[in-house]
């Protein structure tokens, strides 16, 4: 069955509470691409996972959804199409988790939608060993779909909790949980449609941006900053050093375009806006070698000013997911269409200066491992 423009936003957007507001909701629905018990802890899946053992190098963190479970794999940049299975993570018929690796490389924080019903999930912090295939429940009744930020020390991870699932607007905690489970409420921004954090400064200051009537605005510990527009934003993504944010800007002035943004933040607030040509992209990843940024632009954008940054390929189109820690390889979604309102089909590709790899069957990235 052909991807359809509606398909992929629902499978692919990153805000709980985007579609739920009536007038914005409408803009992204016809965007293309946007996207069990309470135990303390799950089973051991198996004394020692075969990643414990594979070879060194880099590791993408990759998940399908296989009925009530997501199937965790690593793919060996070396051997993209060796995949090994190292967790099974238990969740809702057919709601797949989101989540990310932790910065040594040895924990996945997952947010599964363990209870509730689809039109009212309810998720749980899930932390998964990729050595030991152990499973661990650290949080419960956060927000779904989600992506949990780990702090620089990986002893904890930050979520997101709406005191009020079920309202379009509500006060939003920011938590701090750690690898045991105990819970720290870091800030709670009232009357938001959804509040999502995005790293720390090397201050060890946390970012964040919240969405509501009036925009975007990025938090740093909770304190307003700087406004990115009277417009919904997504795809963001901090600078190795945390200085600078580079994100997606959802315009609605003419029709729905989706406009390629960065800013650069100071301690004290935002110095420039580094990037303003209006350019049609999605996705966003910063080399953490080079301190470069890639945008996923639309086929034929290339020549509106970041020709250097946008991604290129002779077939389709990628949007970046995220380098490797070296810089060396860059983790893409691909798709076979000739744009956004025509995306094909999907997979994720592994993209490095030798080719392309396919990593088949799996349908999201995590993030990177290393061995």
């Amino acid at each position: 069955m052909a991807v359809t423009r509606r398909n992929v936003a629902r499978h692919t957007s990153i805000s709980r509470l985007i579609i739920g507001v009536t007038i914005l909701a409408a803009v992204i629905a016809t965007a293309p691409i946007i996207g069990a018990a309470f135990g303390v802890s799950a089973p051991r899946v198996s004394p020692r996972t075969a990643f414990a053992s594979a070879p060194s190098g880099n590791y993408a963190v990759v998940a399908r959804t296989d009925g009530t479970h997501d199937v965790i794999g690593v793919a060996w940049a070396g051997n993209g199409g060796a995949i090994t299975e190292v967790a099974r993570v238990p969740h809702l018929d057919g709601m797949g988790i989101t989540g990310a690796v932790s910065p040594d490389g040895a924990r996945v924080a997952a947010v599964a939608i363990e209870t509730g019903t689809a039109t009212r999930p309810v998720a749980s912090l899930v932390i998964i060993d990729l050595v030991t295939g152990e499973l661990f429940r650290a949080a419960l009744r956060i927000d779904p779909g989600q992506v949990p930020v780990w702090a620089p020390d990986g002893a904890s991870v930050v979520v997101t909790r709406a005191i009020q699932p079920d309202a379009v607007a509500t006060d939003v905690q920011v938590l701090r949980v750690s690898l045991r489970g105990t819970e720290d409420v870091l800030w709670t921004v009232a009357g938001v449609l959804g509040v999502y954090p995005l790293g720390f400064e090397r201050s060890g200051a946390l970012l964040a941006v919240a969405i509501d009537g009036s925009g975007s605005t990025v938090l740093r510990d909770g304190q307003a900053v700087v406004s990115l527009g009277p417009w919904i934003t997504r795809d963001w993504q901090l600078s190795p050093d945390g200085s600078q944010l580079g994100y997606i800007e959802a315009n609605v002035e003419d029709g729905i375009r989706y406009l390629a943004r960065r800013i650069s933040l100071a301690e004290g607030g935002v110095t420039v806006q580094a990037l303003g040509a209006d350019v049609e992209a999605l996705g966003v990843a910063w080399n953490p070698r080079t301190g470069s940024v890639a945008y996923g632009a639309e086929p034929g954008a290339e020549g509106n000013g970041v020709s250097a940054q946008a991604l290129r390929n002779e077939s389709g189109f990628d949007v970046p997911l995220g380098f490797a820690a070296d810089g060396t390889i860059l983790a893409v979604a691909h798709w076979t269409g000739e744009d956004f309102t025509q995306p094909g089909a999907y997979g994720i590709e592994l993209v490095d200066g030798g080719g392309r790899t396919a990593i088949a069957d799996y349908t999201r990235f995590l993030g990177w491992a290393r061995r």
